[in-house]
C-alpha cells in the first residue's frame, strides 16, 4: 500500500484545491475567476490516480456542505450589519455577498467532500487498496 505525503499541511492543500490524498495536483484545472468554467472538476489526480467522483452523484452531498456556508454567511453577516448599524440594508447586502461568493462556497463544498467524506465513504479507494 502506498504512503502518501502531502507536501504541505493538508489545510494548505484544502485552501489551495489540491487533491486531498497527495496533496500535489489540482481538483479544479480553471481560475475561480472564469465564471464559465469555474465549476470544472478534472477526473483524477495526475500524481496518484485518485478518482476524483468514486461514484455518479457523488457531488450531490457538496450541496448539504453549500447549504451549512450559507446559513453560517447569513448568520454571520446578519450580526455584522446589525453591529454595524447597517441592519435596514440587510436585504440588499447580504444577497449580493452571496451572489460574490458563489464560485467560491461551491468549489469548497466540494473540497469538503473530498477531504471528509471521501475518506470515510471510501476507505479502501482512497488509501489506494482497491
Amino acid at each position: 500500500m502506498p504512503d502518501y505525503i502531502h507536501p504541505r499541511p493538508r489545510f494548505i492543500s484544502f485552501l489551495l484545491c489540491r487533491c486531498p490524498r497527495c496533496g500535489k495536483d489540482r481538483v479544479f484545472p480553471k481560475s475561480i475567476l472564469n465564471l464559465k468554467r469555474f465549476a470544472d472538476t478534472q477526473y483524477a489526480c495526475q500524481s496518484c490516480k485518485l478518482s476524483y467522483e468514486p461514484e455518479p452523484g457523488f457531488f450531490f452531498g457538496a450541496m448539504y456542505w453549500s447549504y451549512a456556508i450559507m446559513v453560517a454567511l447569513i448568520v454571520n453577516l446578519s450580526i455584522i450589519t446589525w453591529y454595524l448599524g447597517l441592519f435596514d440594508y440587510a436585504v440588499f447586502i447580504i444577497p449580493a455577498v452571496i451572489i460574490l461568493l458563489l464560485p467560491i462556497i461551491f468549489r469548497y463544498s466540494r473540497m469538503l467532500m473530498l477531504y471528509i467524506v471521501y475518506p470515510i465513504m471510501f476507505k479502501g479507494r482512497y488509501k489506494g487498496e482497491e
